[in-house]
C-alpha cells in the first residue's frame, strides 16, 4: 500500500525545510499563519493529492467572502475581513508550498 502524505505532514515538512534553510522567524510565522487558515478550511488529515484546484479556488473565495480575522496582540482590535494584501501573501505562501511539494 502506498502511503499518502497528508496536508498536515506536507505543511510541517515545508516549515522544517524553510527553518533549516535559515529563513527568518517572521517568515516562518507567516507560513504558519497561512497554514492555520488552510486548516480551518481543510481537514489536516486529508491526503494532499486529494485537494483539487477547484477546492483551492473555493478556499480563496472563502478567505475573501467569509473569513473574519480576529487579530491578537497587546491592544484589543476588532474583527475584520482580510485585506487584499494579506490574501495575496497567503497566495504567495501557498504557491511556494505547492512548488515545494511537487
Amino acid at each position: 500500500m502506498v502511503h499518502k502524505i497528508t496536508l498536515t505532514q506536507a505543511c510541517e515538512g515545508l516549515i522544517r525545510a524553510k527553518t533549516a534553510a535559515g529563513l527568518s522567524p517572521h517568515t516562518i510565522a507567516d507560513y504558519k499563519n497561512t497554514f492555520k487558515k488552510l486548516f480551518l478550511f481543510f481537514d489536516g488529515g486529508i491526503p494532499l493529492q486529494d485537494i483539487s484546484r477547484k477546492e483551492m479556488v473555493d478556499f480563496f473565495a472563502w478567505l475573501q467572502e467569509d473569513y473574519i480575522s480576529n487579530p491578537d496582540g497587546v491592544a484589543p482590535r476588532r474583527e475584520k475581513p482580510l485585506a487584499p494584501k494579506t490574501i495575496r501573501n497567503i497566495h504567495t505562501n501557498l504557491s511556494a508550498f505547492w512548488v515545494w511539494v511537487t
